[in-house]
């Protein structure tokens, strides 16, 4: 499937949203590109812009890509642009053997059946109830790119738990979209 590139104008919607001044529509796509990614790293520092730049302009459509710009603004922005958390781009492929009930879960992975979310409902977990919601919702659409570039910070038990729920959604679509080839 070919993916149809961003226009000029809409790159520069997508900017004016980062931007608390107006400005002048860019003449082309790279110059609006441009100005979207100089925005991005001045909002959210520059190794994350990278990543949300690339997911935001590999979208397939406008709604696309502006759904995962809100994704940035609104869930991947809680530390200050000049702070850096350590890589978690893209997920690690498990070194340990996995075995009994979690090489199950696995091995479905593997043949495209989506794995359940994880149980949030304690209170432990009140606060990463919705980084788990969003995560649902891209493993539910189908968006890769947009689960790869989604920052999760595995510090403690929640966070390491949307970690190996997003990594296995994400073997899970690349199963189906290798049978549907």
């Amino acid at each position: 499937m070919k993916t149809k590139s961003l226009t000029a104008a809409q790159i520069d919607t997508l900017a004016q949203r980062l931007s608390d001044t107006p400005f002048e529509p860019m003449a082309s796509a790279k110059k609006a590109g441009d100005n979207l990614a100089r925005l991005l790293a001045a909002q959210i520092g520059t190794e994350r812009a990278a990543l949300a730049f690339t997911s935001i302009m590999a979208a397939e459509t406008f709604d696309q890509a502006e759904a995962r710009l809100t994704l940035v603004l609104d869930y991947g922005n809680t530390e200050q642009a000049g702070e850096t958390e350590p890589a978690t781009e893209e997920p690690k492929p498990t070194t340990a053997p996995v075995i009994g009930k979690r090489q199950a879960i696995v091995d479905q992975a593997h043949t495209g059946v989506l794995p359940q979310a994880p149980d949030f409902s304690k209170p432990t977990h009140a606060r990463f109830r919705t980084k788990l919601a969003q995560i649902i919702a891209l493993a539910e659409a189908g968006d890769i790119a947009a689960l790869q570039a989604f920052e999760i910070n595995p510090v403690s038990s929640s966070p390491k738990a949307i970690a190996r729920y997003r990594d296995l959604c994400v073997i899970a679509i690349t199963a189906r979209a290798q049978v549907e080839a």
